[in-house]
């Protein structure tokens, strides 16, 4: 018996190049894909393309990645389907390689007829230089072992020097290195001549845009891609990649393939306004479908969730005919989805933006996003597995599936399907836990299986949670719009009915003054139909003035509800605070006395102050002492008492506001008088929050005025009060550096909302601007005035309540 081996034709290399390369375009991604292989920071292509001739235009495939010693080379970037890559999977910076069958390098022989490569190892200072005649290979009858390529050792290879020459073909690749905080000191230059076709501008602007899509988007990419063309020089340039920060819906799976088959989902919500909600559609929250997590209120508010849900329930009925357990191939992976209508109306129905509450946004500029960047796209280890979402082509099927359920997401539950045209989106993969997903033999696309069609349908399953939920929320918003709009129609017909009330009125004193009325005639004038009668003019005015009355609380409701977070942590720690609260003093106190039994007789006067335990004890009282004084003030404000309205003794009350201040305020060595004026108890109906509401924010800003005054000076704030006639009189006053210089001109401007002159030197805002509008918006709830008055020293307030109990109640 005889062993003959295999011999290979120099053709196959052909038939391995151009024809496994379906595209020019596909062969340069491939050749991209090397270099980040090769650890590379960037790829720069580069075509070389002002002759008039094609034949002699170049392309140049430019990286900073490891470079290529003699032996790897030899070994395996001359081996024609080299497992290299598929035992060292994984790069020295921990990327996973992106080639596993070790024939990228024929991508050069689909581009052109010439190869020439220029190559440094990292940390070397001696490179390579390669060059093959692809046509070498269509000698006949030879095999493939009988055709060589040169490959010529160089000394001292200048890396940089050698891109310099290079890029001085392109000024703005030469601009674009000198600005790149990526270094040049290693890396591989590839040069293709003798290009087997020609490249227009409209075929290298394809290629740019399948490149800006090459990788996955991220905020800051690790990897980046830059194209030149010296024929078109303003045309292209870096790639800025894709991140998706404009959306109505985004969704984020991920599936471990661990014990619990689950997959974890998070779904941000971003399509409707908040403070529309809050405003005019709350009671949609009473609804039976809307009552519940991940509907409810709170879980609205905080516009993200997160559950898990068994892999098989995406697939409902699957795991009843996996026979063959074909879940269990399907391996770990995550699908970022991100849903972005481009009209404002879902049924193109003009009443839909008066159902939803939706956030305004540009329709024309999402058009030209999605139609760049739309469809769901597969990346496999941080690259794009062609063709699956490209030019947003619809693999998924989704365009079908919503034509078999063509109803808007509020007409009816269970039926709204999404449509193909609105999304965007991108499944990450890996070639080490997704075994069944191995490419085409001509790498465009995944080969198509069982487990890959499973894969789809779990992909729709995921989908299918998106729809759910919006079609869930647009449902109930529909069906509240139904049972509410009789009273919306109401409520136009009253304003429009006020507003033609007050023009007419308007018009009638117009006339009447251009053309005066005779006594005598006044009277029939009022018995004209046309003419508003004085109680349809009184209600219409009412009308109109509360309504821009309403308008200005709810203003001032979503300022204070900004402010109420701080208050409901510690509102929810009120036990626990309380329970600390208790024991700080006595627990140093108690263990002082363990102490003293423990060590008695023990001589404790040469010990360092550092090392002494009951030094150390003495510094954690006080410290205790202050974190009880903050705590003692903090837990008054929650007393519910506080917040009923009740008749608030003023002397009392001022009393009591000092004793809580006092601490804090010695330690700031800070003054505060209490002056009572009055000549009887005063009472004033209110609530006692309100009042800590509007002193402590007066307060503190006093004791800011204190820090702003740079020379030596008392500390002293005053609070007066009396009575005169029906008001009280409180006056507010302190030593500090008074009211800033640049109020001077408009001083009732600090009464105005986010209006402060707190800022560190740099004049960024440190102040909120809330405590004096609070304080002036409070007086006035009251039906009192307060007023900026002058003096000498400091600041000083003046504050009018009125103390008729019906002007306030």
């Amino acid at each position: 018996m005889t062993l003959i081996p295999f011999s290979v034709s120099a053709r196959t290399a052909q038939l391995i190049g151009q024809q496994n390369f379906s595209s020019a375009e596909g062969a340069v991604i491939e050749l991209v894909k090397n270099c980040y292989d090769a650890d590379s920071n960037i790829s720069i292509i580069l075509f070389d393309n002002t002759d008039i001739d094609f034949k002699k235009h170049s392309l140049y495939i430019i990286d900073n990645g490891d470079g290529m010693t003699e032996s790897i080379i030899r070994d395996n970037w001359m081996m024609i389907g080299t497992d290299n890559k598929e035992s060292n999977y994984s790069t020295a910076g921990g990327r996973i390689k992106s080639g596993a069958k070790g024939i990228g390098r024929f991508a050069l022989d689909r581009l052109g007829e010439n190869s020439e490569m220029f190559t440094l190892p990292r940390n070397s200072t001696d490179g390579n230089y390669w060059r093959v005649d692809w046509n070498d290979f269509n000698q006949k009858g030879i095999s493939i072992s009988q055709v060589n390529a040169v490959l010529e050792p160089l000394s001292n290879l200048d890396y940089i020097s050698t891109l310099t020459k290079i890029s001085s073909l392109s000024s703005n690749l030469l601009e674009y290195i000198s600005q790149n905080d990526a270094s040049f000191n290693n890396g591989t230059i590839i040069k293709i001549s003798n290009l087997r076709e020609k490249w227009s501008e409209e075929e290298i602007f394809k290629l740019f845009e399948n490149l800006e899509i090459l990788i996955p988007p991220r905020e800051q990419p690790s990897f980046d891609i830059a194209l030149y063309s010296n024929k078109y020089p303003g045309s292209f340039g870096h790639l800025s990649g894709v991140y998706f920060d404009d959306y109505d819906y985004k969704l984020f799976a991920n599936y471990l393939n661990d014990e619990s088959k689950t997959v974890e989902i998070t779904i941000y919500r971003n399509e409707l306004d908040l403070r529309q909600i809050e405003k005019n559609y709350s009671k949609v929250f009473t609804r039976p479908t809307m009552k519940n997590f991940p509907y409810d209120f709170e879980t609205f508010r905080s516009q993200y969730f997160t559950y898990s849900v068994p892999i098989n329930e995406l697939v409902k009925g699957h795991s009843e005919v996996d026979k063959d357990n074909l879940l269990e191939k399907i391996g770990k992976f995550d699908f970022s989805f991100y849903y972005l209508k481009n009209t404002k109306s879902d049924d193109k129905n003009e009443s839909d933006t008066k159902k939803y509450p939706y956030k305004e946004f540009n329709s024309s500029s999402r058009r030209a996003w999605l139609k760049k960047f739309g469809g769901i796209k597969i990346f496999r280890d941080d690259f794009r597995v062609r063709p699956y979402g490209e030019y947003g082509e619809d693999w998924l099927k989704l365009g079908e599936r919503q034509a078999q359920s063509p109803q808007g997401a509020g007409q009816r539950l269970g039926a709204y399907r999404i449509r193909p045209n609105q999304i965007s989106g991108t499944v990450n993969i890996s070639r080490l836990t997704n075994l069944s997903f191995q490419d085409k033999s001509g790498r465009e696309g995944i080969q198509e299986n069982e487990v890959f069609e499973l894969f789809k349908s779990i992909l729709k399953g995921i989908i299918a949670q998106f729809e759910k939920d919006r079609n869930q929320i647009m449902f109930s918003f529909s069906e509240l719009f139904k049972e509410t709009n009789l009273e919306e129609l109401a409520k136009r017909q009253a304003e429009e009915l006020a507003r033609r009330i007050l023009e007419e009125e308007a018009n009638r004193k117009k006339n009447e003054n251009q053309n005066p009325v005779h006594e005598t005639d006044k009277g029939n004038e009022r018995t004209n139909t046309n003419i508003p009668t004085p109680d349809e003019i009184a209600l219409a005015t009412g009308f109109q003035s509360q309504k821009v009355e309403i308008e200005e609380k709810d203003n001032e409701i979503r300022l204070l509800r900004s402010l109420s977070g701080t208050g409901l942590i510690v509102a929810s720690f009120a036990h626990e605070l309380r329970s600390l609260r208790t024991l700080l003093i006595s627990r140093t106190d108690e263990m002082k006395t363990v102490l003293e039994n423990l060590l008695e007789g023990y001589d404790m006067k040469n010990i360092p102050r550092e090392d002494n335990p009951f030094v150390m004890l003495h510094h954690m009282r006080e410290q205790d002492v202050q974190i009880k004084h903050w705590l003692d003030y903090s837990l008054s404000a929650l007393r519910k008492d506080k917040r009923k309205r009740s008749n608030l003794n003023i002397e009392e009350y001022f009393h009591t506001f000092k004793s809580n201040w006092d601490n804090a305020l010695k330690r700031r060595i800070v003054n505060l008088r209490i002056i009572s004026k009055l000549k009887s108890s005063t009472h004033v109906r209110a609530f006692a929050i309100d009042f800590d509401t509007l002193f402590n924010n007066m307060l503190i800003n006093s004791l800011d005025s204190f820090k702003r005054r740079k020379d030596n000076h008392s500390r002293d704030i005053e609070i007066s009060f009396e009575t005169d006639e029906n008001l009280l009189k409180i006056y507010f006053s302190d030593t500090g550096a008074g009211l800033s210089k640049d109020y001077e001109k408009d001083p009732n401007d600090i009464f105005l909302p986010f209006e402060t002159s707190k800022v560190d030197k740099k004049g960024n805002k440190i102040g909120t601007g809330i405590g004096m509008y609070l304080a002036k918006a409070i007086v006035e709830d009251y039906k009192g005035e307060i007023e900026i008055l002058e003096t000498n020293i400091g600041f000083k307030l003046g504050i009018y309540l009125p103390l008729r109990k019906e002007s306030y109640e």
